[in-house]
């Protein structure tokens, strides 16, 4: 399963300001399934790394406690017209890339 992502960036003296929105249900496995008395599985994204033009500028691990289809806002350096990649990992190793280049 891939982990879908929208982003958007814009560039503006050598900072960059990267918004994404990731649909992804963030389950901690805590919550209870009222009809079966069951847990619902944990589901959650454990790994986000942020890179331009391939160099790695942020490496986060998440946990169960972020909530569901996640907005994230960060400010890296960058320039117009580098390439920012966002790359996500959840706890089931399901994946999910997005990049775009900067206006």
């Amino acid at each position: 399963m891939s982990i879908k992502i929208r982003m958007r960036g814009k560039s503006k003296g050598g900072v960059a300001e990267i918004k994404a929105l990731i649909k992804h249900p963030m389950e901690s496995g805590a919550r209870m399934n009222k009809a079966t008395g069951k847990p619902y599985p944990a589901k959650y994204i454990d790994m986000v790394e942020i890179s331009v033009n391939g160099t790695k500028a942020i490496d986060a691990q998440w946990s169960g406690a972020v909530s569901a289809n996640p907005y994230m806002a960060v400010k890296v350096k960058a320039n117009a017209g580098d390439e920012v990649k966002v790359s996500l990992k959840d706890n089931t190793g399901a994946t999910g890339e997005d990049s775009i280049k900067l206006k």
